[in-house]
């Protein structure tokens, strides 16, 4: 640098601050005297970035309903994660777990979610098993339905019309459906079954929707269920 542009260099440095930003903060150098090569105090001072953009937590379709975290007091150790609506009750024993409207009965929607000791040789098998005589009338119409891997274990998630000789239709004199999940899956060297099922009225699409939701977001050990794309 020759001796005139070193001057120039020095007027300009001992004239103002110097400024450098480094992620979010401010340093600030300031020279304690306007001579040239005076000592240099730097500071940092906070500045501030871009608002974070908000981030959802749940599924909106969710609303009016809460997580229920359920475990089995009987020989099954699986853990199941289900959302149910708010003004609905519930009980369970050793090995299920059932819920209503508190101001429905016996015929109207209900949940419910059992667990077994499974004993096919693999989850796909006992899944696979349970398509083939979950439904006994050959009236009943699988209308959503999809398999998949659920961690190490298998899923059957369907949305179904029920046939009036199906089981669970004898509960009620109007057309029932039903929404539900098989899973397999294996814990600690032993494969266990659960099922989960809602049953409504046929065209009652606010508990259907519910029930939609809940399934879209059931988990197993943790693991979300995959559900069928064209719900």
């Amino acid at each position: 640098m020759n001796r005139g542009a070193a001057g120039r260099w020095a007027v300009s440095t001992a004239a103002g601050a110097a400024v450098l930003l480094v992620s979010g903060c401010g340093l600030v150098g300031v020279r304690l005297s306007d001579e040239a090569g005076a000592p240099l105090r730097v500071g940092a001072q906070q500045t501030m970035g871009p608002e974070p953009e908000p981030t959802e937590t749940a599924d909106p379709a969710l609303e009016g309903m809460t997580q229920q975290n359920i475990t089995f007091s009987g020989d099954c150790p699986a853990r199941v994660g289900l959302y149910l609506p708010d003004d609905w009750t519930s009980n369970s024993t050793g090995s299920s777990f059932v819920a209503f409207p508190t101001t429905g009965g016996f015929d109207g929607p209900r949940l419910s979610v059992m667990c077994s000791t499974g004993f096919a040789s693999t989850p796909s098998e006992s899944v696979s098993s349970t398509q083939k005589y979950r439904f006994s009338d050959a009236a009943t119409e699988v209308v959503a339905e999809h398999t998949g891997q659920v961690g190490p274990g298998y899923s059957w998630v369907y949305e179904a019309n029920l046939g009036p000789e199906e089981t669970m239709s004898s509960f009620s004199d109007e057309a029932t459906s039903a929404v539900g999940a098989s899973v397999s899956y294996p814990i600690s060297g032993k494969l266990y079954d659960v099922t989960v099922t809602y049953y409504f009225t046929t065209g009652d699409t606010k508990v259907r929707d519910q029930a939609v939701a809940a399934l879209t977001n059931l988990q197993v050990e943790g693991t979300t269920v995959s559900s069928p794309a064209d719900w």
